[in-house]
């Protein structure tokens, strides 16, 4: 009991530790990977409008801040900056999908409760985007959520570590924060709760289906993806939206 008191006191003690420092306005994308507890990182501006330059007029209509098809061809043209949109290295938690949710306190009176919400909203989410068929849907809303996290799933560090095994062995209780800044919201919330871990994306079609997962799920879910090298970068999808992580 006590070796667990002692984990468990060091996990608060580091938590947010090992994210890159900040100089400047940080992107919404960044934002929300900070309060998530991702390594990310912005590309500058300048630097992004020059490499969507270099593809050629055929974007030059396209907004740049809402054009994620524009960022992904930049990855493959294997230019250095964008190693900073990379994921980071195989497992680590820059490198995986992450689900986290804020739940309002006005609509959860208590830890648990603000658990039960956001499990419930994941899981029928998971279960619209995801069932081919009705049979499909019914048996997917009867399928639990694998675990439910503190932090986001991957290797974080050995102090992260312990926090994700805590986790796991005993029911996590989220904390309630002031609500995050990009939520605009003076209120209260239980968070971040991390639900439904799992690895990078596939190909093309699991990414497409990610984004159609959040468009299922209440506002104040975010979707951290590590992207897939030449076809889609690190973005945030909120309610089906992709924000790139761009300096302003």
């Amino acid at each position: 009991m006590l070796r667990l008191f002692v984990i468990a006191t060091l996990s608060v003690l580091f938590t947010g530790c090992g994210l890159i420092p900040r100089t400047g306005s940080p992107s919404q994308a960044l934002m929300i990977a900070d309060a998530m507890g991702i390594p990310a990182e912005d590309m500058p501006k300048a630097k992004y409008n020059e490499l969507r330059s270099r593809e050629g007029n055929a974007s030059d209509s396209r907004n740049i801040d809402n054009s994620v098809a524009g960022a992904a061809q930049l990855i493959a043209t294997g230019d250095p900056t964008l190693l900073l949109l990379s994921g980071f290295t195989p497992g680590s938690t820059a490198a995986n999908v992450q689900v986290a949710a804020w739940v309002p306190a006005d609509i959860a009176s208590s830890p648990d409760e603000s658990v039960a919400i956001s499990s419930k909203a994941f899981i029928r989410a998971r279960a619209e985007t995801y069932a081919t068929n009705e049979e499909a849907r019914q048996r997917a809303l009867r399928t639990q959520v694998g675990y439910v996290l503190g932090q986001p799933y991957g290797d974080g560090g050995p102090i992260h570590a312990f926090s994700q095994l805590l986790d796991m062995i005993a029911d996590h209780s989220p904390n309630l924060v002031t609500a995050p800044a990009f939520m605009k919201s003076k209120e209260k919330a239980y968070g971040p709760i991390f639900l439904g871990a799992r690895g990078r994306p596939a190909n093309r079609e699991e990414l497409e289906l990610t984004l159609e997962m959040s468009k299922h799920l209440p506002s104040w879910f975010f979707i951290y993806s590590p992207g897939l090298a030449g076809v889609s970068p690190p973005v945030i999808m909120n309610e089906g939206r992709e924000l790139l992580f761009v300096a302003p």
